[in-house]
This record gives C-alpha cells, sequence and structure tokens, in this order.
C-alpha cells in the first residue's frame, strides 16, 4: 500500500514536471523559435536542392552554421517530407519520448524489478527538470536522440545483441561524430559483431551520403568543417562550457588549450577504459569524450551527464556521497540568467556547470580507483 501510493504520488510530480515542460515548449512552437531544429530543415532542404550546406556557413539561419557531418543529413531529410510544423511537433516529441526511454533502459540495467518503476518516476521528473534538458528541447536540439542511441547502444550490449548495439552506435557516429570514440569500449570487450556491424553502419552511411549528395559536400565537410570541432579558437559565451572555454576564460593560449585538452582526454580515456565496472566505464566515456576533447561543448551538450549520474547514485551507499552527487545535480542543472549583470564577471559563475562536471569526472574516478570490483 505504501509502495502504491508513493508511485502514485511520484507519477503526479512527473505529470506536472512534463506539463510545465510542455506549456513552456508550446509558446516555442508557436513562435516557430526551434533554433536548431530550423537549421537542420534548411540544411536539409539546401541538400535535396543540391546546394553546399558547409560553404554557406553563417547564412542557413542566424548566424548558425551547420556542423553536422554530411551523413547525418540522410536522417534529417526525413524532416522535409512534411511541413515544418508537423516535423517539429513530431521532433519535439520524439526528443521527450527519447530521454524517458533513456532513463527506462537505465533503470531496467541498475535497479531491481521491483524498484525499478519508482525509480523511473524519480529520476524522470529530476531529468525533466535538468536545466542542459530544458534547453535542449527549447532549441530544437537532437541531443536526447543521440543519448537514446548511446544507451541502447549499451543496452543491447548487455543483453548480448551484439550486432544490434554495434548499429546503434553507428547510426549515433552517422549524426554526430564523437560517438564513434567509444568503439574503444568495445575492442576492450573484444565484442568484434559489434565492431564490424559499426563499421559496416557507417560504410553504408558514407555510401548513401556520396549517392544522393554531392561530393562537394563530403570534402567541404572533412575539409574544413569538421576541424572546427577540435581546433576552433573557443568562446567565452557563457552557454559554452567546454574545457577549452574554460581554459579561455583563464587566459590560455590556444596551442596550451588544445595539449591540455588531449592530455586530459586521454588520461579520462585511459582510467575508464581499464575500470572492471562496464556501466562506469562505457558512460565514463561518453562523458571524457562529449565534454573534454570537443572545442566547443554547449550548456544543451551537459545532457550526456544524465547516465553518469544515475550510475554513481547506485553505485553509492553513504549519505554524505549522495548528498555530494544532488550538489552536483543542482550545480550543472541551474542556470543563470544574466551573468554579465556580475561586475567582477567570476570564473565560478562563468564556468559552474563546467565545474560540477569536473566534480562528477572526479568523483566517478574516485569511484573507479576504489573499487575494482565494480560491475
Amino acid at each position: 500500500m505504501k509502495k502504491n501510493f508513493i508511485r502514485i504520488f511520484l507519477f503526479l510530480i512527473l505529470f506536472a514536471a512534463l506539463s510545465q515542460q510542455l506549456y513552456t515548449l508550446y509558446f516555442v512552437f508557436l513562435q516557430d523559435n526551434f533554433v536548431d531544429f530550423t537549421v537542420y530543415f534548411n540544411a536539409a532542404v539546401t541538400a535535396l536542392a543540391h546546394g553546399n550546406v558547409y560553404s554557406i556557413q553563417k547564412t542557413v539561419v542566424q548566424a548558425i552554421p551547420f556542423n553536422y557531418p554530411p551523413t547525418s543529413l540522410l536522417f534529417f531529410l526525413v524532416f522535409t517530407l512534411f511541413p515544418k510544423t508537423i516535423t517539429a511537433f513530431v521532433f519535439l516529441v520524439s526528443s521527450i519520448a527519447s530521454l524517458l526511454v533513456t532513463v527506462w533502459l537505465l533503470t531496467g540495467m541498475l535497479f531491481t524489478k521491483t524498484r525499478r518503476l519508482t525509480a523511473f518516476l524519480f529520476l524522470s521528473s529530476c531529468f525533466i527538470q535538468y536545466f542542459p534538458t530544458k534547453f535542449t528541447l527549447t532549441l530544437g536540439q537532437i541531443n536526447l536522440v543521440i543519448l537514446l542511441l548511446l544507451t541502447a547502444s549499451f543496452y543491447f550490449f548487455r543483453k548480448n545483441k551484439d550486432i544490434l548495439s554495434g548499429f546503434l552506435l553507428g547510426i549515433a557516429t552517422l549524426i554526430k561524430i564523437f560517438p564513434c570514440f567509444l568503439i574503444l569500449f568495445f575492442i576492450r570487450e573484444k565484442k568484434w559483431k559489434t565492431i564490424v556491424s559499426f563499421i559496416f553502419t557507417i560504410l553504408i552511411g558514407l555510401g548513401l551520403t556520396l549517392l544522393l549528395f554531392t561530393p562537394a559536400l563530403v570534402s567541404s565537410y572533412f575539409g574544413a568543417t569538421s576541424g572546427n570541432l577540435f581546433l576552433h579558437a573557443g568562446e567565452v559565451s557563457y552557454f559554452d562550457q567546454s574545457f577549452n572555454s574554460f581554459l579561455l576564460r583563464l587566459h590560455f593560449s590556444s596551442d596550451i588549450r588544445l595539449l591540455l585538452r588531449v592530455i586530459l582526454t586521454g588520461i579520462s580515456l585511459l582510467v575508464f577504459l581499464k575500470t572492471k565496472s562496464k556501466t562506469l566505464s562505457y558512460f565514463g566515456l561518453i562523458f571524457s569524450i562529449l565534454i573534454f576533447l570537443p572545442s566547443f561543448a554547449w550548456f544543451h551538450h551537459y545532457v550526456i551527464l544524465i547516465p553518469l549520474l544515475i550510475v554513481l547514485w547506485t553505485k553509492t551507499t553513504h549519505g554524505r556521497e549522495k548528498i555530494f552527487l544532488v550538489l552536483i545535480y543542482l550545480v550543472t542543472s541551474f542556470h543563470v540568467r544574466t551573468p554579465e549583470a556580475f561586475p567582477s564577471s567570476p570564473i565560478w559563475l562563468f564556468s559552474h556547470p563546467f565545474i560540477g562536471a569536473c566534480l562528477l569526472w572526479l568523483f566517478a574516478i574516485k569511484k573507479t580507483l576504489s573499487s575494482g570490483k565494480l560491475k
């Protein structure tokens, strides 16, 4: 009876959290103001007309360039099959569903059957109200779909469905290039079917891209645009919460920033590839690759912290450590509306999500080093 009461209460909390989000997003939808979705849509229209989405760069929409690999257009072309308003709505619903399914898969891996539903309701409520989630949904970003693909890849790895696992990782890589580094995890696990499936998926995606679009599209991306993902000078913008941007705020030169990014990413990859905990290893690698390595990581990219936060919560038994994780959640979740209003522009204020992410990273490493028997 008590358990049912708790579940009903948590269901009402989740319903309220979703309702609040949908109420806010309704006005964004009415104004046709899903900015990044518009970038995807316009890029697909341009590519269909045999235009080069990389040569037009900052004229795509509101001075925002299209930085995705040309293979991503295979998926964005679906947007053009229907009026923009319909596809925007479907994409929004798909993004919210992706978050909920991601949490459902994670709770299935990390909680017992009797505790799974309660954990799902509680965690879904928390991460629906997570600012990176709100920012992703408001912009019409594809981050939550990528998060689902990566989580599902690991889920099916745990189910010994190696080919499906590699296929899902391949799809994520075709949309965004950084997930390709996760193949290191499957190499460590000697999952050769997964690796072959991943490679085969990538080759098919590249073949279809070359067949449907002009070769100039591919050469433009790999010749110039892709370099921005690693070698871009960085921005001091509050919404850029990458390691590169953090070092820029500390006035490090571009060469030193690049060197430190490579070193820290290498150390992080080495640590998480050595841990015996498969969940900690996989989701730690996702964190390392998407927060430390790129030349920019916008606030909305921080939805990538969600699996690692959940994994560490289940690996933690001490009350103080759980309080520490709650504080990390809060530090990476809250949003300063006008940080420029502070006259001294303190580094901790402009970089609070990144600082919180670093604390999470250090906590994950502590768990890795202190418990070699984590499963």
